[in-house]
């Protein structure tokens, strides 16, 4: 059975109340722009039954367009309850359970939407995600390349030295050329790229300013990584 539009309006404005550093960019997507990323929670409904999960995510700006940034997040981390699950809260009892996920929701929260975020942390976060399942299993795996990649370009936009190391652990690590060609990449060439990447630092900045001017995103309340 479809849950009432008029439900489900009301659950996101709850979550608002709670998150007001947040805006609607649609029903159940709660988001802000924090530098060169979209920042927020999704509330993302079960595949089997008229329940929901909140989820942490974190998208990328500098893609060629919005459409392309919101594809698919760079992180996409469960919330879970005080048995260690993941919470599955039923729409039409959602005031029931709604006090202890706001709970756990915002002690678990990777980072803070309500001032600027440094560098350090968001890397920090990014590290912290490499280490779960299934990512974790693989250390040096394509999968795995491509989050440092985002790690260095996130460095990149916000501040050149930074860049420079992350690039330098990056060309260290023993990489699992195999994994890459599966994805047929060649592990060379792609560290080449990253190379080129340095000196295409001003594109990358415009296309962020282009994006944050997109009537869908434009009105969503923004805060700045710092260095």
């Amino acid at each position: 059975m479809a849950i009432d539009k008029t439900i489900k309006k009301k659950i996101t404005e709850e979550w608002l109340l709670v998150f007001p550093q947040l805006s609607a960019f649609a029903q159940n997507k709660l988001y802000k722009i924090v530098g060169c990323c979209i920042l927020g929670i999704e509330l993302i409904k079960s595949p089997f039954k008229d329940n929901y999960s909140p989820y942490f995510v974190i998208y990328p700006l500098w893609k060629k367009d919005v459409k392309a940034c919101l594809d698919y997040p760079i992180i996409l981390k469960n919330f879970k309850n005080k048995k260690g699950f993941e919470f599955d809260i039923p729409y039409e009892r959602h005031e029931v359970f709604f006090s202890d996920v706001i709970e756990s929701v915002k002690k678990q929260t990777p980072l803070l939407f309500d001032r600027n975020i440094s560098l350090k942390e968001i890397l920090s976060v990014l590290d912290e995600y490499a280490k779960t399942p299934p990512l974790s299993a693989a250390p040096n795996s394509y999968l795995q390349a491509l989050l440092q990649e985002i790690k260095f370009e996130i460095a990149l936009i916000t501040g050149v030295n930074e860049a420079h190391n992350i690039l330098e652990e990056i060309s260290k690590r023993a990489w699992d050329v195999n994994h890459f060609r599966v994805f047929g990449v060649e592990a060379d060439q792609w560290l080449q790229e990253l190379q080129k990447t340095i000196s295409n630092r001003e594109e990358l900045l415009k296309r962020i300013e282009i994006n944050k001017e997109d009537k869908k995103i434009s009105k969503l309340k923004s805060s700045e990584i710092i260095l």
